[in-house]
């Protein structure tokens, strides 16, 4: 699978693999991303079982662990603090997310432009 494929509308800047520890073997590949001026972040891969975490950071300063209790993602949320968000994506959820988030931090943005 082409795990670039799955951020289509996203510019990809980097690709790396990551190991636990320097020395030893790749653990997971890392696609790294932004979205024009809302958000960025990393596709991290495991290469054990395919399974896809997505860190999206928002470059609009707000506190993701105060909105996301109203959130309705596909994927599963890990976590969220400040304006990091970690979600365990599939080849399934990834798409909508994106699409959600960046919907989501669009309005953000036009409501913070107007006041």
């Amino acid at each position: 699978m082409n795990y670039k494929d799955l951020l289509t509308g996203l510019e990809i800047t980097d690709e790396k693999e990551v190991s636990p520890r320097p020395g030893t073997g790749s653990l997971a590949t890392e696609v790294y991303y932004k979205k024009d001026d809302l958000f960025y972040g990393k596709l991290h891969i495991r290469k054990s079982n395919n399974a896809m975490y997505l860190s999206i950071i928002s470059k609009i300063p707000f506190n993701w662990k105060l909105l996301v209790p109203d959130m309705k993602f596909s994927g599963t949320l890990i976590d969220s603090a400040g304006g990091l968000l970690w979600l365990k994506e599939t080849d399934k959820t990834i798409d909508k997310d994106i699409a959600y988030i960046e919907k989501y931090l669009t309005d953000l943005k036009n409501k913070n432009n107007k006041n």
